[in-house]
């Protein structure tokens, strides 16, 4: 491979730049001119030929130094990668622009699906009412059918576990850190009901609980962290709901809700809760059961936050509710009740972390 070295030199020289500067102008020179006439080459096929040819082409014009050399690698290096550095900016570029396309869809998918699981309800309200019951346990489990993800968060719910009784020195809290984690991200991204939340905390509590029936000399810790970390996550979102029926400004648009049912669920979020442990302790061994019952006893306390935070929040949709009304009979208009009707995508560095112990699970297997 003739990379014309001493020619793109001798023209460095003719413009009056001094050796040093002449030289590396002319391997700029050569680099560029081979890689134009053979871009086609493998990226070691090029390197090699045009080093080879560096070597025996150099001592013709300056001794050859480890800066020089340097220099010409790092040239070589630059200007073959730079197309692809500037392919791999185009590509970023285009999957930021995607991906806040698809994160507008999916808030667009979720929106649409509230107003349907609304009208539908709506309807049933109107309906004969020896049909009502009937509706309302269609609508229920036609909601349950929707709600996604239940195949990951199992499958990810069991492999952070298993990942906390290997990696933590305090199991209990780890436990409870990584549940907490996880279901204030898997409630907080979807309709907010009382059989969506059912659906994921009893999802949890039995992957859980199988957990401790395999490890019985754990079991008290896996159980005791999974429904004290249920218990926060379930706070947690509350709170978070409650500064968003607060703060968030009437005019914005986001989202449907049902208020009696919103209302209704938060009036008993710590029976509810009570409700799904004695069901999943119903569906377990005797050795599991009394662990989560006794569990539920104790946890009294924390039932007690958990009862204070939903009062406040029902309190503050109440007014809201007041307020939209006034508003719709002012204006003549029919009243749509829109409020936030779900947390917002919460948690994602902790989801990410959870994903991540999931992932060192199962590259230890």
């Amino acid at each position: 491979m003739d990379i014309e070295l001493k020619n793109f030199y001798e023209k460095a020289i003719g413009k009056g730049l001094d050796k040093s500067e002449a030289l590396k102008e002319a391997i700029e020179k050569s680099i560029e001119s081979v890689v134009h006439r053979y871009g086609s080459m493998s990226a070691r096929n090029l390197s090699e030929a045009f080093c080879e040819s560096l070597a025996k082409e150099l001592p013709e014009i300056s001794e050859a130094d480890e800066n020089i050399l340097q220099y010409a690698f790092e040239r070589l290096i630059e200007t073959i990668q730079k197309p692809k550095e500037k392919e791999i900016e185009r590509l970023i570029i285009e999957i930021d622009r995607l991906q806040r396309h698809l994160n507008t869809e999916e808030q667009e998918l979720q929106r649409s699906l509230r107003e349907l699981f609304v009208g539908i309800e709506s309807a049933g309200h109107k309906s004969p009412s020896e049909i009502r019951n009937i509706w309302k346990e269609a609508l229920e489990n036609t909601e349950l059918g929707h709600v996604e993800g239940l195949g990951i968060l199992t499958e990810t719910i069991e492999a952070a576990l298993v990942a906390a009784l290997e990696e933590a020195e305090d199991i209990e809290s780890s436990v409870r850190e990584v549940v907490r984690q996880i279901t204030h991200k898997a409630v907080g991204e979807g309709i907010l009901s009382a059989a969506r939340i059912r659906a994921i905390l009893t999802t949890i509590l039995m992957k859980a609980s199988e957990l401790a029936e395999a490890t019985p000399n754990l079991a008290e810790e896996i159980i005791h962290g999974t429904v004290y970390g249920i218990n926060d996550a379930l706070i947690s979102t509350i709170k978070q709901l409650k500064n968003q029926l607060h703060f968030a400004p009437e005019e914005q648009e986001a989202g449907h809700i049902n208020w009696n049912e919103l209302i209704l669920m938060l009036s008993r979020s710590d029976e509810l809760y009570k409700e799904i442990i004695n069901d999943v302790a119903s569906r377990n061994s005797s050795f599991v059961r009394d662990i989560l019952l006794g569990c539920s006893d104790v946890i009294g306390n924390q039932f007690a936050e958990l009862k204070r935070i939903s009062t406040e929040t029902i309190e503050i949709a109440g007014k809201k509710l007041s307020s939209f009304a006034k508003e719709a009979a002012i204006k003549g208009a029919e009243l749509k009740e829109q409020l936030t009707a779900e947390a917002k995508k919460l948690g994602e560095k902790a989801w990410k972390k959870a994903l991540e112990m999931a992932e060192a699970y199962k590259g230890k297997r």
